[in-house]
């Protein structure tokens, strides 16, 4: 899917802006949640016109991309590979005082 629909494989996306409208359509969110989302610079970068605000697609993915990145390695940290197989009697304190044979 091309964004925005009315670009083409050639275009450049240095060189397509997107209006505010466009973003919040891209990320899939309603007006009233997109506008505060649009001030989180976590979420979306800063736009490189203002006045209206416009947006760089190219930013945008390179956003985009980054977060995937980041989350692959937290996937990967999370799945880490199997550790050692616990007991329940790992688990319980130990005892404080050895019994006394005898």
């Amino acid at each position: 899917m091309h964004w925005p629909p009315d670009a083409s494989d050639e275009t450049d996306p240095r060189h397509v802006f997107l209006d505010a409208h466009d973003v919040m359509a891209r990320y899939g969110w309603g007006k009233t949640k997109g506008y505060q989302n649009l001030k989180d610079r976590d979420l979306v970068p800063p736009p490189v016109m203002t006045h209206p605000d416009r947006w760089r697609l190219d930013q945008l993915l390179a956003l985009e991309e980054k977060r995937m990145v980041l989350a692959e390695a937290a996937s990967e940290v999370l799945i880490a590979p199997a550790r050692e197989e616990v007991g329940i009697a790992d688990l319980l304190p130990q005892a404080k005082h050895r019994r006394r044979a005898g």
